[in-house]
């Protein structure tokens, strides 16, 4: 009779500890029935804080850690967390914390996976429904945001749709081209308004969200350029053609920047790579061509300055003439293609002249006399 009593007084405590510890995922579900993302922040917040003690408790426990169940609700507190932290910095306009905000979103992710991988299926549709009814409102937010001519929150809203996307380890196309789109027109009015620093952290903000993304980096680079900062255009340059090696424009602006800051032989290898991709880019002709006549005028003008006896004189000179040399063949081949640029044909005709190149010369005379004519 004692044996018995005491085997069923044992399985009282197991079943007592089981019913525990569902009791905590219990608990936990039902703190999220109460759950309204649209509602008052506060209120969300002491909702979601409690639910995260029951799903950790419940999650650390044997009896419930695979249950595919408590990953569901585990992976919808996770992500409520940074739902209502979101919420609340953007109400108050204080800074989010990015720590914690990964590391909620890392629970998050690996408990929506382990749902949607259950072999069953159970609570895939409704893994999918909780992330997918938000995607959707953000992304119409979007949609109205546009339409407005908002487009700075046009952009945050597609880039949020795209961001929520992850947690299920989706991607959203069209999100992505939205957010492009949107966040160029962004620029183009700060643009317009000369707000040059309003604008590098708008886009930065998105490029940071977006690395792979060359449209917001070409609009850093565009930011940069009316701003006059050299510097940062470059940089921003190089980082697009890391994405994009063959973009032969790209080429062409760093090549210009390069201009800018007087380093010249830099400037030209950036122009060269232009027309190693297309050979008749008729822009990175004329500079290239524009750039090596104004070096070698540079240098001829400087032998000015010094006496004729001075070998450095000498040494000027035939630089001079060879960066003229240089000069003959992307502007030939930019004068093949606009034929009537009276500017180019007369540097072309007093060029030749310079080399000794007298048919050519009276070639492109004739040329220029023509169109006067």
């Amino acid at each position: 009779m004692k044996k018995q009593l005491l085997l069923a007084g044992l399985s009282l405590v197991i079943s007592t500890a089981t019913f525990a510890q569902k009791k905590n995922l219990t608990d936990a579900i039902l703190l999220m029935r109460k759950y309204n993302p649209t509602g008052e922040i506060a209120a969300n917040i002491k909702i979601v804080t409690e639910a995260k003690n029951f799903i950790d408790l419940a999650a650390a426990n044997a009896e419930t850690a695979e249950d595919f169940k408590m990953h569901l609700y585990r992976a919808e507190i996770y992500y409520a967390l940074n739902e209502t932290a979101t919420l609340e910095a953007a109400s108050n306009g204080t800074p989010l914390n990015e720590a914690s905000l990964a590391a909620n979103k890392e629970v998050a992710v690996a408990s929506f996976k382990k749902v949607l991988e259950d072999p069953k299926k159970a609570w895939v549709g409704d893994a999918l429904s909780f992330i997918n009814l938000r995607v959707d409102f953000m992304f119409n937010q979007g949609i109205i945001a546009y339409n407005a001519k908002k487009y700075e929150a046009a952009a945050d809203a597609f880039l949020a749709a795209t961001e929520m996307k992850t947690y299920i380890g989706e991607s959203f196309k069209d999100a992505e081209v939205n957010t492009s789109l949107a966040a160029n027109y962004a620029v183009e009015d700060y643009l317009a308004a000369k707000k040059y620093d309003e604008a590098i952290a708008f886009a930065s903000k998105i490029a940071e969200a977006m690395p792979q993304n060359i449209d917001i980096l070409i609009s850093l680079v565009n930011i940069n350029l009316q701003k006059g900062d050299v510097t940062a255009t470059e940089t921003y340059i190089n980082k697009a053609l890391a994405l994009d090696p063959l973009n032969k424009q790209l080429y062409y602006v760093l090549g210009t920047s390069y201009m800018d800051k007087k380093e010249n032989d830099k400037a030209t290898a950036a122009l060269q790579k232009a027309l190693e991709i297309d050979p008749n880019y008729s822009e990175a002709l004329y500079q290239l061509g524009a750039h090596l006549y104004n070096l070698a005028v540079e240098k001829r003008n400087a032998t000015v300055e010094l006496d004729y006896k001075d070998p450095k004189a000498a040494t000027l000179e035939a630089e001079a003439m060879n960066l003229f040399k240089q000069a003959l063949d992307p502007l030939e081949k930019y004068a093949a293609q606009n034929e009537n640029d009276k500017a180019i044909l007369d540097i072309l005709y007093k060029t030749n002249m310079k080399l000794g190149n007298i048919e050519k010369a009276k070639e492109y005379k004739a040329r220029l006399d023509a169109i006067k004519n």
